[in-house]
C-alpha cells in the first residue's frame, strides 16, 4: 500500500472519537449498574433510602432491583463489546484495506451480538417483568416488546457482512489475475 492509503482518513478519526465517548460513557453505566445491583443485593441501605425518597411510589423489593440492575450491567457490556468491534472495522477502513477476512468475521460477530442481546432484552423484560413500567415508574405494558429498529440494524449488518465477503472474494481474484 502507498503511503496515501496509511494516512487515518479525517471522517473516520471523528467517528472513533465519538465511538470512544459513547464507550466511555457506557463504561460508567456499566460501573454505576453493576454497582447498584451490589448494593441492593447486600443490602447496604441503599434500598431504604430510595425508598424513603421515592416520590412515585412504594418501589418493588431490593431483590428485583438488582435484578434489574444486572440485566441493564450485561446489556451495556454487549453493547461495549459492539463499539469495540465497530472501532476495530472502522480502523482498517482508515487504512484503506476493508475487504479483508478478519472483518466479515467482525462484522457477523456484531449482528449476532446484537441479535443475541436484543432477544435477551426481550426475554428479561417480557418474562421477568422488570421493565420500567414494572418498577413503578409508568404503567407496565403487556406483551413483548419487539424493537423493529434494532432488528433492521442486524439485518444491515449482516447483509454489509456478505458485501464484505463478496468484496474480500473479488479482490482475491483480481489479485489473482495479475
Amino acid at each position: 500500500m502507498n503511503a496515501l492509503t496509511q494516512t487515518p482518513k479525517p471522517v473516520s478519526s471523528g467517528l472513533i472519537i465519538l465511538l470512544r465517548i459513547v464507550q466511555a460513557l457506557l463504561l460508567v453505566g456499566l460501573v454505576v449498574l453493576s454497582a447498584s445491583a451490589l448494593a441492593f443485593a447486600l443490602n447496604t441501605g441503599v434500598y431504604d433510602w430510595l425508598q424513603g425518597n421515592s416520590e412515585a411510589g412504594p418501589l418493588p423489593g431490593a431483590g428485583r432491583l438488582a435484578f434489574a440492575c444486572i440485566t441493564g450491567a450485561i446489556t451495556a457490556f454487549a453493547w461495549l463489546a459492539v463499539l469495540s468491534i465497530l472501532i476495530r472495522v472502522i480502523r482498517t477502513v482508515q487504512m484503506g484495506d476493508p475487504f479483508v477476512e478478519a472483518n466479515i468475521t467482525r462484522l457477523r460477530a456484531m449482528w449476532m451480538l446484537i441479535a443475541a442481546t436484543e432477544i435477551f432484552r426481550i426475554l428479561v423484560h417480557g418474562f421477568a417483568d422488570i421493565s420500567v413500567g414494572a418498577l413503578g415508574v409508568a404503567p407496565a405494558d403487556t406483551g413483548m416488546d419487539i424493537r423493529i429498529g434494532t432488528w433492521f440494524l442486524v439485518l444491515v449488518i449482516a447483509a454489509l457482512s456478505e458485501a464484505f465477503r463478496q468484496g474480500a472474494e473479488m479482490r482475491a481474484e483480481a489479485e489473482l489475475t495479475i
